[in-house]
């Protein structure tokens, strides 16, 4: 079920449904799929009796599926570590907008890393009471693998919400902003190009479903 799949499997599971190779059948790529969605390797699935690999085919059928879910306040990654979403686009500093925008270029192998500038480090303190952590940006790529480990449909939503949260506060604050890069040193027709190109991150939104229909259509026949 996609509330079982991490930001990894999902990677994964959307670079198999894209896969280029024209010499891959329907059956290698159920048997790729079936793979990542259980934990194993290609080679393990092969080995499966008829029989096995029929049931556990089964375990894919949920990609059909819409992916639901809300916004969460929290990314838990173990019992240990945990980050709390920052949905307060006004708090972010200017670098992280320039990291998003440069990151959205490539959503889907990028997703992890998106998320990883819209978080807050938590830990636990002696009272065991979660409490924050100030945000590192040296420790980014840190960030980014916790988030690999994270649960696909909560990264998804949260980064959705985000993302509609944080085009509307560029909208309103476009003029706020243009002025804070002038003084950065930036001239005026260069701001206003930068506060342009940050507005269209993702027009506003991740689309709904982030497989591509079609392939799905496709698999429906071995699942059958």
């Amino acid at each position: 079920m996609w509330k079982d799949i991490t930001v990894w499997q999902y990677q994964q599971i959307y670079n198999a449904l894209n896969a280029k190779d024209k010499n891959d059948t329907d059956l290698d790529l159920n048997v790729r799929l079936v793979a990542i969605v259980n934990n194993l390797t290609e080679m393990q699935i092969d080995s499966l009796p008829l029989n096995e690999y029929a049931e556990l085919s089964k375990t894919i059928e949920f990609l059909n599926e819409p992916i639901k879910g809300s916004p969460i306040k929290f990314i838990r990654i173990s019992k240990t570590k945990r980050y709390k979403v920052n949905y307060d686009i006004s708090k972010m500093p200017f670098a992280r907008y320039i990291e998003s925008k440069v990151f959205s270029e490539d959503l889907y192998g990028n997703l992890h890393k998106l998320a990883a500038t819209m978080v807050i480090p938590q830990k636990r303190n002696i009272f065991g009471i979660w409490i924050k952590i100030p945000y590192d940006a040296s420790k980014h790529q840190e960030y980014a693998n916790d988030m690999l480990e994270a649960k696909f449909v909560d990264v998804y939503h949260s980064l959705f919400f985000f993302y509609q949260v944080y085009r509307n506060w560029i909208e309103v604050s476009q003029d706020y902003m243009a002025n804070k890069l002038i003084k950065a040193g930036l001239k005026q027709k260069e701001a206003i190009e930068v506060v342009a190109n940050l507005l269209s991150i993702l027009d506003g939104s991740i689309v709904p479903n982030l497989l591509p229909s079609t392939k799905i259509a496709q698999l429906r026949k071995l699942m059958s």
